[in-house]
């Protein structure tokens, strides 16, 4: 039981060290390297080069933890249905772009469209 229990452990702190958090761009610095830049935001979701300068894509899509079923009736589970989905398609996402020259951070920024 205890080895379940270290297991599950790591798996989920393997988990959020891969998970983008946008609230730790304040960490970043001009200047940094890239290899800095990605040990603390983890791995884009993209990348790119234009005019001789590199940009690392980053995305976080709000998140939605649905309410737990209570063996409710067909007709108020199929409402509670369309209101996850409601939510869902509400929740916002946020788009970030990492700017490297030479190798290290000149700026960063979130996108709008």
């Amino acid at each position: 039981m205890k080895y379940i229990a270290v297991v599950a452990s790591l798996a989920l702190l393997m988990g959020c060290a891969t998970t983008f958090r946008p609230w730790l761009l304040s960490e970043i610095e001009e200047g940094m390297e890239r290899a800095q830049v990605i040990r603390i935001l983890g791995e884009p979701d993209s990348a790119e080069t234009k005019n001789g300068a590199e940009f690392l894509h980053y995305s976080y899509r709000e998140d939605f933890a649905p309410l737990l079923a209570d063996n409710s009736t067909y007709a108020y589970e199929a409402n509670r249905r369309v209101r996850e989905q409601q939510i869902r398609k509400s929740l916002k996402e946020y788009r970030y772009a990492v700017k490297l020259v030479d190798g290290k951070v000149q700026s960063y920024k979130e996108l709008v469209d």
